[in-house]
């Protein structure tokens, strides 16, 4: 199964709506005790847990998706032969289909269910999400943990618009990168283009290189995902989506600038017509299928590109990455998209939950998970933790791509920190899609900055 930025745009609005309503009063939330005082005290062993057993014979459960991607089958084999070994702890996967797990962190944060311990959940979440958290800074000193151990948009996301508390550890995250055909680039004598106009050029040569369209771009309607390329362009010239005030900010110079910019991918024929309709599904399939010399995706994607089981063999054995380009005179800025983990108010069994959330989101777990090959199923090169991204060991195991991963994290963001992003996503990923189809860029721009405007001011 796939697990990337994938969206369900149907549900999102309602979603935002009852997540305003809750956060805005209609529910006050359940009442948090303190993590502090749930937690067992005593001496600690290896990845910082509890000696003695202290929990043994606690069942917990996580709420979760998607449990067969092949990191998240990695962990909970080694959660059975590892962790239930050492502290006596059982924990419980939930595999809530996604279409229904956006609508069970609602449940279980905002209302309270009590149902869960833990709760997995996409960044652009964290926001609404933290009113039925346990803050985690003091257990986390505690521990010697710190949330520096990520790179910065990671920590951005932990934080979910409070600078002063971290909600969730970072366990699955990756870098947007642009995937291209060796081969081609060797051929043709060039190197990734550093600047957009550069990369335009460089789609002129490719086009049609190898019976290949230059590029599989994403401009359709699928939860938001025809943003992330835009996201990329906007902040890279210096735009936001939102400015400090959260009003909308996209409809400067600059924000014009960068959405022309990402509809010329489409509309000087690098990326075929029918991309104005495609997802993130739709255009990576085009690149493992041998119908396009680049996409851009998330990091994550290499395990799929370089397995022969999964592509064409002539594109597992040909693949390049490189970071996406960006204005000439301006650094280069993406997107960091990560998955957190958080210990719920409403659990009754808060220190057995921390006690797994220490070792899930430890670096020595995701250290030999990175590591291990040895099943196609559990191989993954996903690592969040810095140390991780820059261990030779690790990049030898995975092409390279940690080390690439952690130099582009490193000027990346995540996306705005407001319980109105469903919403905001929804308006804008309607404007990218009729941009794609003809409509006028700054008129329509102006438009979605109105709706935004209504939105956030309700």
């Amino acid at each position: 199964m796939r697990l990337a930025r994938r969206r369900v745009g149907r549900i999102s609005t309602a979603l935002g709506a009852a997540l305003v309503m809750l956060v805005s009063g209609c529910s006050a939330g359940p009442s948090p005790d303190d993590l502090l005082d749930s937690v067992a005290t005593g001496p600690t062993g290896e990845r910082g847990l509890l000696t003695g057993k202290p929990y043994d014979g606690t069942h917990i459960r996580l709420l979760s998706c998607c449990k067969t991607t092949a990191q998240f089958a990695a962990l909970q084999r080694r959660t059975e032969q590892e962790f239930t070994k050492k502290t006596g702890i059982t924990v419980e996967w939930a595999n809530i289909p996604y279409e229904s797990y956006l609508q069970k962190i609602v449940a279980e944060t905002a209302v309270g269910g009590g149902t869960y311990d833990l709760v997995v959940w996409p960044d652009a979440y964290g926001a609404s999400a933290k009113i039925g958290l346990q803050p985690l800074d003091e257990v986390m000193a505690d521990v010697g943990r710190s949330i520096e151990e990520f790179p910065p948009p990671f920590q951005q996301a932990a934080r979910a618009g409070d600078e002063d508390t971290v909600y969730g550890l970072p366990f699955r995250g990756f870098s947007y990168n642009y995937f291209y055909r060796e081969s081609e680039y060797e051929r043709l004598g060039m190197e990734p283009a550093t600047t957009w106009p550069e990369l335009g050029e460089q789609l002129e040569r490719l086009d049609g290189a190898g019976g290949r369209d230059a590029f599989a771009g994403q401009y359709g309607r699928g939860g938001g995902q025809n943003l992330y390329t835009w996201l990329s362009m906007l902040w890279s010239n210096g735009g936001d989506v939102l400015d400090a005030e959260g009003e909308p900010a996209f409809t400067t110079e600059e924000g014009v600038a960068a959405t022309e910019q990402y509809l010329s991918l489409l509309r000087d024929g690098h990326s075929p017509p029918a991309s104005t309709n495609w997802t993130e599904t739709d255009a990576t399939q085009a690149f493992e299928q041998n119908r396009s010399n680049s996409v851009f995706t998330w990091a994550w994607q290499m395990d799929d590109f370089t397995d022969p089981g999964k592509v064409q063999p002539e594109v597992s054995e040909d693949i390049g990455v490189a970071p996406l380009p960006g204005w000439e005179g301006k650094p280069a800025v993406t997107y960091g998209y990560t998955w957190l983990m958080g210990v719920l108010n409403t659990s009754g069994q808060q220190g057995a939950a921390w006690e797994y959330l220490k070792w899930v989101t430890h670096a020595d777990t995701e250290r030999d998970i990175a590591l291990d090959k040895s099943d196609p199923d559990t191989a993954t090169s996903v690592v969040v933790h810095t140390r991780n991204m820059l261990d030779p060991e690790v990049n030898a195991a995975n092409h390279g791509l940690p080390e690439l991963q952690e130099s582009t994290l490193r000027r990346a963001r995540t996306v705005p920190m407001t319980i109105d992003w469903p919403q905001i996503q929804d308006v804008l990923e309607v404007a990218i899609n009729e941009m794609a189809h003809g409509a006028d860029v700054r008129t329509k721009l102006d438009e979605a900055a109105a709706q935004i405007r209504r939105l956030v001011r309700r």
